[in-house]
């Protein structure tokens, strides 16, 4: 299917914070259920749509604001091909020793 030219969305590639808007109250119920870990309750929420309608752009500024406002490290881990329990536990675990580098944490994960 054509994606609409006036769409600053491009799969892969999410838009710079500048052009993301219109998307309030969709940041404020994805945000509310990742600072939710804060609280020590876990909330789970999915992006769903058409290719190229800004989902991975949402998740991304969600992660961003949830990380600048409230400390909460955000990962993006491709799963595809994972055939097992050990396989996703060292994926994430690997993403997570990527993001954190340069962190206050990191020493800690790193051990």
């Amino acid at each position: 299917m054509p994606r609409d030219v006036n769409s600053p969305f491009t799969p892969g590639l999410p838009v710079p914070v500048e052009f993301f808007v219109g998307r309030l109250e969709e940041v404020k119920q994805l945000r509310d259920k990742a600072v939710s870990v804060l609280t020590g309750r876990l909330e789970v929420g999915f992006l769903v749509g058409e290719r190229g309608i800004g989902k991975s752009s949402l998740a991304s500024f969600v992660r961003y604001l949830c990380e600048r406002d409230n400390q909460v490290l955000g990962l993006h881990t491709f799963l595809g091909g994972v055939t097992s329990l050990e396989e996703m536990v060292r994926r994430v675990f690997d993403r997570l020793l990527k993001e954190s580098v340069g962190k206050s944490w990191h020493q800690k994960v790193r051990q």
